[in-house]
């Protein structure tokens, strides 16, 4: 059973990764012949990031079972923002993108907006967990 559980933690991390590993390929491309409407780069960088943070969550949460939840939300949030602010130095040096405050401020807006939902989530999950073992009628999410 435990190794079956160190397997799935073990492949959340890979799956986290690897979605880190997309963000910086995809910021890595040309996007020069790309037209996009007016602030949706803005949109895409806040639902990017913010599947970062909630990925770092989830990831985090099966090894962290002693460290409090709100400081499992912190420490991704910051994650995810000190990589949106790398990713953005990167794009510096990247042929025809850009460095953007803003975007950075969309990255670390949508991971501190994931973070939030995350601790909601755990807290309804753990509301009915407590209500089944207590016997009670599960709690409708």
């Amino acid at each position: 059973m435990k190794q079956k559980i160190k397997i799935y933690s073990f492949f959340k991390y890979i799956l986290t990764f690897t979605y880190a590993f997309l963000i910086f390929y995809v910021s890595s491309q040309d996007t020069s012949s790309v037209t996009l409407p007016v602030f949706s780069d803005k949109i895409i960088h806040f639902f990017e990031f913010g599947l970062l943070c909630f990925m770092i969550c989830w990831s985090v949460f099966s090894f962290s079972i002693r460290i409090k939840h709100i400081y499992i939300v912190i420490i991704a949030i910051c994650i995810t923002s000190l990589y949106g602010l790398s990713d953005e130095i990167h794009q510096y040096f990247t042929p025809h993108r850009s460095v953007d405050v803003l975007d950075w401020f969309a990255d670390t807006s949508g991971a501190v907006t994931a973070g939030f939902f995350w601790k909601m989530l755990v807290y309804k999950l753990q509301r009915r967990q407590k209500s089944l073992a207590m016997g009670k009628t599960p709690i409708n999410m």
